[in-house]
This record gives structure tokens, C-alpha cells and sequence, in this order.
């Protein structure tokens, strides 16, 4: 939540282990969009380092999972005459709280929707996860896993050193993927992983190229 103060966004809700957060409200900011990517990477920033420091006491990790995505809302004081909570509501809602849930098939942590990249792709370092089709929506839409802020020397905010790598390296992958060419990429997620052994979205690409 300080993270996402820091960065001039509005914690709107505890919701059991979630936070429910968006930009834009009560403050109409032209960065808003930009600023909730650097929310979501400072909060995932600092709970790495919070889970090295639990891990060096013997303590268990915890998993943090983002989405993020761009849309217009109601944004207001809600409720009945004895109730009111100030809050956003509408199908963008929705759409973020799904973008929350998949980053589990993918083993990401912040996953952003295309509607985030087309306001501020230049500014930050994303690359392709698929298309998909969320609940509540009739169209696939694409999916980014979002790496870090484009030329910031933040260390909260700057992506990894061999980050451009990755995203070249996915993009061709991803291409391959959407225009239903599996076996190409298959053989470029494998790539990936000769360069990157880890990668969960390499990973997870490959397992669906090959049950193709």
C-alpha cells in the first residue's frame, strides 16, 4: 500500500489476501497509467527483497501476484443512505482481477493487458504472454508480463540487465505461437530456454505448443 501511495494511486480495498488499487481517482493525472506500472513493480521490487530477508531467518516466502489493466470506470461514492464506500466499479474492474488470477498458469507477477501497453509501451520494458479470452469479455485480448520501466535507474523500476534480450526473444516466439505455427514455436520457446532455463513463460508456452 505505501508502494502504491508513492506512486499516487488509491488503495481502495482490502479484499482477504488482495489489494484492490487504480490511478487516475480522485486526482485526474496524466501519468497515471505509467504510475501504476511503477506501483506494481515497486511493490513487487520490495517484496522480493522482503522475502530474502524471511528466508534468511527460516521463514517461508510469500507470493505476490499483480494485474493491471487500462479502462473506464465508475469511480464514486457507492452504496445505499446507511452505506457508501468510496470505490471503482465496471468491467476494466473485472478484466484486472483476472489479469491477477493468470499470472499463476504463467508463473509471472505482474501481468498488464494491451490496453496498458498501448498507453505506455514506450516507456516500459513488456513482453507477450499469449492472447486470451477473461470472463466476462467476448474478444482475446494480449497479455504482457511487465519487466521494468524503460531507461530508469531506479532499482525498484529499472528491468533486468538481459531483459531486452528476453523480450526479442519472445516476441519471435509469441509471433510464431498466435499465428498457430506451433512447431516454430516450440522451438523458439526452446531457445529461450537454452538462454534463460527459469523462464516460467517459456515454460509454460512450450507445455501448450506441444500438446498441440
Amino acid at each position: 500500500s505505501q508502494a502504491i501511495a508513492e506512486e499516487h494511486g488509491t488503495v481502495d480495498k482490502f479484499i482477504g489476501d488482495g489489494v484492490m488499487a487504480f490511478w487516475g481517482a480522485p486526482a485526474r493525472r496524466n501519468d497515471h497509467v505509467l504510475r501504476a506500472c511503477c506501483g506494481a513493480l515497486r511493490s513487487a521490487r520490495r517484496m522480493q527483497q522482503l522475502n530474502a530477508d524471511w528466508r534468511a531467518q527460516g521463514r517461508s516466502p510469500l507470493r505476490l501476484r499483480i494485474g493491471l489493466h487500462c479502462a473506464e470506470v465508475l469511480v464514486g461514492n457507492v452504496g445505499s443512505s446507511e452505506r457508501l464506500s468510496y470505490t471503482a466499479m465496471g468491467d476494466g474492474v473485472n478484466v484486472a482481477a483476472r489479469l491477477e488470477g493468470i499470472n499463476k498458469t504463467f508463473g509471472t507477477t505482474i501481468c498488464i493487458s494491451d490496453s496498458v501497453v498501448e498507453v505506455v509501451g514506450s516507456d516500459i520494458v513488456a513482453r507477450p504472454i499469449r492472447k486470451v479470452q477473461v470472463k466476462g469479455r467476448k474478444h482475446e485480448f494480449m497479455i504482457y508480463e511487465l519487466l521494468g520501466i524503460r531507461a530508469s535507474d531506479d532499482p525498484e523500476l529499472k528491468p533486468p540487465d538481459d531483459a531486452a534480450r528476453l523480450c526479442e526473444l519472445t516476441r519471435g516466439a509469441s509471433s510464431h505461437f498466435e499465428r498457430g505455427e506451433f512447431d516454430q514455436a516450440a522451438r523458439r520457446y526452446e531457445d529461450i530456454l537454452g538462454a534463460f532455463p527459469d523462464d516460467p513463460i517459456a515454460k509454460s508456452l512450450l507445455a501448450m505448443c506441444l500438446a498441440k
